[in-house]
């Protein structure tokens, strides 16, 4: 299930794109590999977020956030999704219910919830990271309107980072024909 079809309608959005001159697995691979360590600025920016609790540099960055509550929506050779329904801020994942998680997320609409969805989408050589946020109701939606106005300068400088290094990481994996 694409993005389109797991958040079609937003209230925020965000998107960069980088070309990347790699296959689509390796690229994919470098998404789900890429550590902490490889991205100073985005952990550098996290621990601020987090209050403080640094990230083990060697841990898998995709790996963390479904531990703090994303989840792998959908997987396929050219995009992957990632999402989460959160309470308004302070933000509380609220756990996926059923075997299709993506379908959960297009579905819930309980007030004073966000969903919020990202993806890793792969044309040709562009890879794009599209960020989108759903407010299930208007306070919600007033509520996090301010908090995006804070976040979305360093959040736009942690998606480039992150994007820059995957296709470091992506362009240097070894071919082996």
């Amino acid at each position: 299930m694409r993005l389109d079809d797991v958040l079609p309608e937003w209230h925020f959005r965000e998107r960069h794109t980088i070309e990347i001159d790699a296959y689509a697995d390796t690229v994919f691979r470098a998404i789900e590999e890429l550590t902490w360590r490889e991205v100073p600025t985005f952990r550098r920016l996290m621990v601020l977020r987090f209050a403080g609790r640094d990230r083990a540099v060697d841990t898998r960055i995709l790996a963390s956030m479904t531990k703090d509550g994303f989840t792998v929506l959908d997987r396929s050779d050219n995009e992957l999704v990632v999402g989460m329904i959160s309470t308004r801020l302070p933000a509380r994942p609220v756990p996926l219910a059923g075997e299709l998680p993506a379908d959960a997320v297009r579905a819930f609409d309980a007030p004073g919830h966000l969903k919020i969805v990202f993806n890793f989408l792969r044309r040709g050589s562009t890879v794009t990271t599209e960020t989108r946020v759903w407010a299930t109701d208007e306070r919600s939606r007033r509520i996090f309107q301010a908090y995006w106005a804070l976040i979305r300068p360093p959040s736009g400088v942690i998606r480039r980072a992150w994007l820059r290094a995957i296709r470091e990481r992506a362009e240097n994996e070894p071919v082996f024909l």
